[in-house]
């Protein structure tokens, strides 16, 4: 008797599993040429709940956002300025939302200006807004996740996803956005704010605690990395205005 239920039990197809396995991809979430840290990851802080696996990317207000993925605007808003450390104040945070092939979507919060529409189609690394202060938050940043589209609301709950290059990186990481092909390929600074486009980062802290998002300025280590990143142009153009200052001077 055990051993064809042995055999019943060996020959019996596999279940699939009904969770989808498969972990998305997405674009660094900035414009080319820039480089970021992650200031907050997955877990802590306020990235609970829906907003598990979210990162935040500390940046001056008026940085360009890009898409992160080819998709179609599903929701968004560019009508707050009001922005403070503060959960009350997450209903005040300007965001977009971008549903991408797979069921899944993209959200982005707390832009100081938006330059697309509920229905645009978007291809990767256009632009669609500037970064800002809006709504809970504690210092300029981007916020960003990767979500399953279970509703109609701008808040629906984030998955693990990987950003290309970097999977799935952790506090302090530095993201750099690919190079700029040319000129054209990188919006201008623009904050679109006059109130707020003035605002300094998040003021600095020697150590965050765990739970906390990273505090303002460069972390430990990274600004080598970010002299490196600098072109050699940008370089060289930088030293031949010294020289003629050195110059007008003597």
């Amino acid at each position: 008797m055990i051993l064809p239920t042995l055999f019943l039990l060996a020959s019996a197809p596999a279940v699939p599993s009904a969770r989808n396995t498969v972990v998305p991809e997405m674009g660094v979430p900035f414009a080319c040429g820039r480089v970021f840290p992650v200031s907050q990851g997955h877990d802590t802080g306020s990235h609970l709940q829906n907003d598990t696996y979210a990162w935040d990317f500390r940046m001056p207000i008026g940085t360009p956002i890009v898409a992160a993925q080819d998709g179609v605007v599903r929701m968004a808003r560019g009508d707050s300025n009001q922005g403070a450390c503060d959960p009350k104040m997450a209903q005040y945070a300007n965001y977009i939302v971008i549903s991408h092939e797979g069921g899944v979507e993209t959200q982005y919060l707390h832009f100081s200006a938006v330059v697309v529409k509920p229905g645009d189609k978007v291809r990767k690394g256009q632009l669609i807004g500037y970064s800002g202060n809006t709504g809970w938050s504690c210092g300029p940043h981007l916020h960003f996740k990767v979500a399953q589209t279970r509703g109609n609301g701008w808040n629906n709950p984030s998955v693990p996803a990987l950003i290309a290059g970097y999977g799935d990186p952790v506090r302090d990481t530095l993201i750099a956005a690919p190079a700029c092909g040319n000129t054209g390929d990188m919006p201008v600074m623009a904050a679109n704010d006059a109130a707020r486009g003035s605002e300094p980062l998040a003021p600095a802290s020697a150590s965050p605690r765990d739970g906390e998002q990273a505090a303002g300025g460069i972390p430990a280590g990274a600004k080598a990395i970010l002299e490196r990143a600098t072109p050699a142009a940008n370089r060289a153009s930088d030293a031949a205005g010294g020289s003629r200052q050195a110059s007008r001077s003597e």
